[in-house]
């Protein structure tokens, strides 16, 4: 067949093949190795930390406000601290208080109804001296007596031991104290006074 001017003559094309070469199956897909990218670091949460805080600070201060009045308290009981001393010797409290009590002796009211006659009257005298800045009422002083681990009446005689005068500062004054026990009682005697609100002091003697 005689040959056109102008066209280009071209081998027949052969069939394609899709992912076939030669009998063998070639890959659809060619992977490709991607780059491996960094992990962004994760936030920390900052409102674990703020609550932590809220709930902190109250306990902190609440354990700060316990230990101040902790503190306070222990220093008023101090203050009020009593003790245990003989008869006829001071005792004074940190407010510069003091007390004495002297050694009992017998003491007859005359009046059967105040002390009987299986009963035996005795008498002391506590002396409260103050030497403190503030007065000191004796009313506020309170006195018990205990022979032989028993509690003792006390009695009055003539009124004369119901103090109820003010003690001024660098002042003192003496009050009867007195009490009965069983005739011929004898032994162990403890007399306990207790200045205003402090607490008692223990005089210890014997009688005899």
């Amino acid at each position: 067949m005689p040959q056109q001017y102008g066209q280009q003559w071209a081998p027949p094309r052969q069939p394609q093949q899709f992912g076939f070469t030669g009998g063998q199956q070639l890959p659809s897909q060619i992977p490709t190795q991607r780059s491996a990218e960094p992990t962004p670091p994760k936030k920390r949460r900052k409102w674990p930390w703020i609550v932590g805080a809220l709930i902190l600070i109250p306990i902190l201060a609440f354990a700060g406000c316990t230990a101040l009045v902790g503190g306070a308290v222990k220093a008023v009981d101090d203050a009020r601290q009593g003790g245990s001393v003989g008869l006829g010797e001071m005792f004074y409290y940190s407010s510069k208080v003091g007390l004495m009590v002297a050694a009992p002796t017998p003491h007859n009211p005359g009046n059967q109804y105040i002390v009987g006659r299986g009963e035996q009257g005795w008498e002391s005298t506590v002396t409260i001296t103050n030497g403190s800045s503030h007065p000191v009422g004796a009313s506020l002083v309170t006195m018990n007596a205990t022979v032989n681990g028993a509690p003792a009446e006390r009695y009055f005689d003539d009124g004369a031991d119901l103090a109820t005068q003010d003690i001024a500062p660098g002042q003192s004054l003496r009050v009867p104290f007195r009490f009965k026990t069983k005739k011929g009682a004898t032994g162990p005697v403890q007399i306990a006074v207790a200045a205003e609100f402090n607490e008692p002091v223990f005089f210890n003697g014997t009688l005899s």
